[in-house]
């Protein structure tokens, strides 16, 4: 957290002495320094395969990886202070600017629970049940990584020319994670921008593990044919996908999850948690309504793999951000994907995971899909002064 100046706090009044106790609670869900971190060792084949996608520089000047936008250290976004400060929006793989937006965090869209089915992120849905009908599930900040674009849009058969049994392994990661991959980062011309998926394709097939461990995972040969490429290109994705809904990417590890590990009850107050961090809980449940929109479950916070995020869009008014370069026009969000003018604006809900982790005190996150805000403690100063509605359904003036 940036650091405030004693006078400052000084002036703070009640409602802000109430965010004090929300910001702990938020820092409590962020990860703690990784206790018990999964060892390759402990990953199929398939998310090896897909880690080692995620961290290789696949671009046009071989600068660039999923972990540029995608930290560890900053809980799975942007991991370049100055550029949080000011552009927010990462430079591409050559040189030029990737649109307006905040990266969002990799981590906790998708995951596999204890027996091994997925849990998390659903396909995108333009009217779900739920406390009103809303549009929600798919991934990106609009959505448009619906969950059945790969086989459905595409016409890509994934597991064609295969045993019977990778589609029965591996179907549970086709979805909006693998969609995002598929995308994708690795040929869009303002990201990674290499020219085409065949040259994606060599470039994996020439490092020391692609060969292997596509065999391995996938039970063929690494031949990157024109004729192939589509199929080998989707399985890249589904790879990915692996990996980023294992759990080396979502270990559920953090002073929040241990505290409830730990908890006689399992209930609030925790006994690990300070009188603030549960005033916090009370909060967030309670007068300032976060879980309205923070919330996968109606567990009370007290749910093994809560994610605090209900994968809805929302407009809740996000200022303008004028610092970011060429001070663009507002995102227009969820009507990218559906152009229906009544979700003008809206962004998915993001998740309250690692919303704090950072690698130093001084190190500074952007915050919402533009970035706009740069602390916790701005964004919920805006929850409590802007002229909002009682539900997250609030439209920009």
């Amino acid at each position: 957290m940036s650091k405030i100046s004693n006078d400052i706090m000084l002036k703070k009044k009640k409602k802000i002495q109430h965010y004090s106790a929300v910001f702990s609670l938020m820092v409590g869900v962020g990860f703690l320094s990784n206790v018990a971190n999964a060892s390759d060792n402990d990953l199929t084949y398939l998310e090896e395969m897909g880690k080692r996608l995620f961290f290789e520089k696949i671009s046009l000047s071989r600068n660039m990886s999923c972990s540029t936008c995608h930290t560890a250290d900053t809980g799975g976004t942007n991991g370049d202070s100055d550029t949080n400060l000011v552009q927010v929006a990462v430079t591409g793989s050559d040189g030029v600017m990737v649109g307006n937006l905040k990266p969002p965090t990799n981590k906790y869209a998708q995951f596999l629970n204890e027996v091994g089915d997925p849990e998390g992120l659903k396909l995108f849905d333009v009217a779900c049940s739920g406390f009103a009908p809303a549009p929600c599930g798919g991934a990106f900040w609009n959505g448009r990584a619906e969950g059945d674009l790969i086989e459905t849009v595409h016409n890509i058969d994934v597991f064609a020319g295969l045993n019977s049994k990778y589609e029965s392994m591996y179907k549970k990661y086709l979805g909006p994670v693998a969609d995002q991959a598929h995308a994708s980062p690795f040929i869009n011309p303002l990201e990674q921008a290499k020219d085409d998926k065949f040259k994606v394709c060599t470039q994996v097939r020439g490092t020391t593990w692609g060969r292997q461990l596509y065999q391995y995972a996938w039970g063929e040969h690494l031949y990157c044919s024109y004729r192939q490429v589509d199929e080998i290109f989707a399985r890249f994705a589904v790879a990915l996908s692996a990996w980023q809904m294992s759990s080396d990417n979502n270990r559920f590890d953090s002073k929040r999850d241990i505290a409830l590990k730990n908890d006689y009850d399992g209930l609030f107050p925790f006994d690990d948690f300070t009188d603030q961090e549960n005033e916090g809980h009370d909060l967030f449940y309670g007068q300032a309504r976060c879980f309205f929109c923070h919330q996968s479950g109606n567990n009370n916070g007290v749910g093994k793999f809560e994610r605090y995020t209900n994968d809805f869009y929302f407009n809740i008014g996000v200022p303008r951000n004028h610092k970011i370069p060429n001070d663009p026009a507002p995102d227009v969000g969820l009507f990218d994907t559906t152009s229906n003018s009544d979700h003008l604006g809206e962004h998915k809900v993001p998740t309250l995971r690692n919303v704090d982790k950072r690698p130093s005190p001084y190190f500074v996150k952007a915050y919402t899909h533009n970035g706009w805000f740069k602390s916790l403690e701005q964004i919920v100063h805006f929850y409590n002064t802007a002229t909002v509605k009682d539900t997250c359904y609030t439209q920009s003036t």
